[in-house]
């Protein structure tokens, strides 16, 4: 049945138009409820769900309630909190690559796998946002667009640049 709703997700609901569309709004709506039947228990109410967003095999994923996920983010191994909004473009990383051996080429060294991203509840993360595998962004901090997240993200801070770097408290 899983296998059924994913390759529903990824040949029918992934495609069809954003919110901005006439009909948008109710294409959102359908990809959430999609996305809520395959996480089941790993995905709370009102998901809010734009076109063309990668979630791989679904079977790292968590979601908190009312979360806002926009069109062309990839997410993967990564544990989202509540009221999350994510912008277009957001990349979540979660693996690499092995290349200590220098007899055999990068490519076919084994694949490297990192801890879980946390994002904490109330993020804000804005477009094109890189973030790189198992980092942990506070609690009601915001991610300016373009950013690339090297490091953890202390509660309550915006963070920009690459590498990103506190520009200020939101107290």
């Amino acid at each position: 049945m899983k296998k059924t709703l994913i390759m529903l997700y990824y040949l029918i609901a992934y495609s069809l138009p954003d919110r901005s569309f006439p009909l948008g709004k109710y294409f959102s709506k359908l990809r959430g409820i999609l996305t809520k039947l395959i996480l089941k228990d790993n995905c709370g109410m009102n998901l809010e769900l734009e076109s063309k967003v990668m979630f791989g095999k679904f079977n790292d994923i968590r979601i908190g309630n009312n979360c806002q996920i926009n069109e062309k983010s990839r997410l993967r191994n990564v544990s989202i909190g509540n009221d999350v909004m994510i912008a277009p473009e957001v990349y979540i990383l979660h693996s690499g690559h092995e290349y200590q051996k220098l007899d055999i080429s990068m490519r076919f060294q084994r694949d490297k796998y990192y801890p879980k991203t946390v994002i904490a509840d109330d993020v804000w993360i804005g477009a094109r946002v890189i973030i790189m595998p198992g980092r942990n962004i506070g609690k009601g901090s915001i991610i300016a667009a373009g950013a690339v997240v090297t490091k953890n993200v202390e509660p309550y801070s915006i963070i920009g640049g690459n590498p990103s770097r506190l520009i200020k408290m939101r107290n």
